[in-house]
């Protein structure tokens, strides 16, 4: 192992000749490369594009760094949520007003493409395609006896009013309803299926005579039918789809990090570490699970556990958040992303009557099977 691996000082040293103050504790593969990127302010979010350019939260201001280091001013206030389209030609942005979000598209100039205000607070959003957008949005309504819960998925062209639909409404004990704010809105998380035709999503639960947990659930966007695939804690609540579409990474309580498979969900793998800033390379080769980076399963590398990454979309390299400093980390070999399958309309159909329970698991696979010609 230590032949593999820089050494802490080694790191240190590096960026001291370099004549940078950023440093980055960390303990990297042979052919690995470490260099500066920018600044990002402790906390807030950022994300790489497939062009190369990286945008985060710094100095209060949203800034696009491109390939060649320069630099674009999006927005002129902090995002709470940062997401590049697809083709990486598009940037939403969400931007707290007072009891209220605005939704922001610019393009990589920071020319505004398209605005809405949305009533309720914006946890998280994802492009399902380069010209859709979608957004999960609380809202929470306090009464005498406790406080309303609703979750909505917004759906937006970027031009249009979006579409909004109530996915979950609950009602919460006065004790839940009471904690903090960061704590109480940071329950709902969306992820988008690579088919691009369902979202996984966290959501609160409140058992009158047990303690409140994260429902993990599937939703088809045409259908409007899922199912719940897992529970987890309050606080662990991030979920992402792996490159084939048919299962979830999520938390497995606070010690390890497991893979599930759909829709049953039934565990496929596990990583003995939580999943804290979690992010996966395109092809799924790559994992980043609290500080540790793990490659087909196998620990590589580590960082700090509060270094939080964002692969690059063609897997090249990762880029890492660190005490205000981004970092670019490259010599990853990440491979193409899992190619879905060419009879897309076919699955997409059989996807739809799965959500709905008009077929089974097993019917749906067998459809799946490779057809013998006729003779």
């Amino acid at each position: 192992m230590k032949n593999i691996l820089l050494t802490l000082s080694a790191v240190v040293m590096l960026f001291s000749l370099a004549g940078c103050a950023a440093t980055l504790p960390a303990q990297l593969p042979a052919g690995f490369q470490v260099k500066p990127a920018g600044r990002s302010d402790v906390g807030a979010p950022f994300q790489a594009g497939t062009k190369g350019a990286v945008a985060a939260v710094a100095q209060g201001a949203v800034e696009l760094t491109d390939k060649q280091g320069r630099k674009v001013r999006l927005a002129d206030r902090p995002a709470t949520a940062i997401s590049f389209s697809p083709g990486g030609e598009k940037v939403a942005l969400v931007l707290p007003v007072q009891n209220a979000t605005l939704l922001r598209i610019v393009d990589l100039e920071g020319k505004t493409l398209g605005e809405t205000r949305v009533t309720g607070k914006v946890t998280s959003v994802a492009w399902r395609s380069e010209n859709e957008l979608l957004a999960g949005v609380l809202k929470i309504t306090k009464f005498s006896f406790g406080s309303q819960m609703a979750t909505h998925l917004l759906q937006w062209d970027g031009k249009s009013t979006p579409v909004d639909s109530t996915i979950i409404d609950i009602t919460l004990r006065p004790q839940v309803a009471s904690l903090p704010e960061d704590v109480l809105y940071d329950q709902l998380h969306i992820a988008v299926s690579p088919y691009r035709d369902e979202i996984a999503f966290t959501s609160l639960k409140d058992p009158p005579l047990f303690a409140p947990y994260l429902k993990v659930l599937v939703r088809n966007l045409d259908t409007g039918g899922g199912y719940e695939v897992g529970q987890v804690p309050l606080g662990a609540g991030k979920v992402f789809y792996t490159p084939d579409g048919e299962s979830l990474v999520f938390a497995q309580g606070v010690e390890a990090t497991r893979r599930v498979s759909l829709p049953e969900g039934k565990e496929l793998e596990t990583w003995g570490s939580p999943a804290i800033n979690p992010a996966a390379s395109p092809s799924g080769t790559y994992l980043l699970l609290d500080g540790h980076l793990y490659r087909k399963g196998k620990e590589i590398a580590s960082v700090p556990p509060d270094a939080r990454g964002s692969f690059l979309p063609d897997g090249s390299g990762l880029v890492l958040s660190y005490r205000g400093n981004l970092f670019h980390v490259s010599g990853l070999d990440d491979g193409a992303p899992a190619a879905l399958r060419p009879d897309l309309e076919r699955v997409l159909k059989l996807r739809r009557l799965r959500s709905q329970g008009l077929i089974t698991e097993q019917e749906y696979r067998k459809e799946l099977e490779p057809k013998e010609p006729a003779r």
